[in-house]
């Protein structure tokens, strides 16, 4: 035995929980966040826009018309679509923790309800090429904030140099 008898015995201390979590817990909680947070951020955002344009002399039918009829790659639209992505990633990350499983299982059924939904939503009002980059760019966020969490269940506890 190479130890010293005076030191302390290493264990491998864990305080993380590695119970799994219920996947249906963890799918709502996800997309409570997913969708809650992006209609109620593009409510917030929208609100702000529109008291911008009231302050610029903007009247009330020019207000409604650039509201409802933007370009999805003007600054209002790239704005939208990236507190969207926010709240994908926010989501997703928030149903890997509620899941607590080092599979994508409960974060893949998110990212279907999600893409679901803003289909849905769109009502056929998008062009489909559009849709489908909006939808992938929706997987993937949700999929990369569930890896920020997959990524601590998996990795090691010690690191090769703190062991001797």
């Amino acid at each position: 035995m190479d130890q010293n008898p005076y030191q302390p015995p290493r264990a491998r201390i864990d305080s993380r929980n590695r119970e799994p979590g219920s996947i249906p817990k963890a799918v709502v909680t996800g997309a409570v966040i997913d969708i809650g947070g992006t209609m109620l951020g593009a409510i917030v955002i929208t609100i702000i826009y529109a008291m911008l344009l009231g302050m610029q002399g903007y009247s009330a039918a020019q207000i409604d018309q650039v509201l409802t009829q933007f370009e999805r790659w003007s600054f209002f639209g790239l704005l939208l679509t990236g507190m969207g992505m926010a709240m994908s990633t926010l989501g997703g990350y928030q149903c890997a923790i509620v899941a607590n499983r080092t599979t994508y299982l409960a974060p893949g059924i998110l990212s279907l309800v999600s893409v679901t939904f803003g289909a849905v939503m769109s009502d056929g009002q998008a062009p489909l090429q559009e849709l489908l980059i909006m939808s992938a760019a929706t997987v993937a966020a949700i999929l990369g904030g569930a890896s920020f969490h997959i990524r601590k269940l998996v990795e090691p506890l010690t690191r090769p140099s703190d062991q001797e």
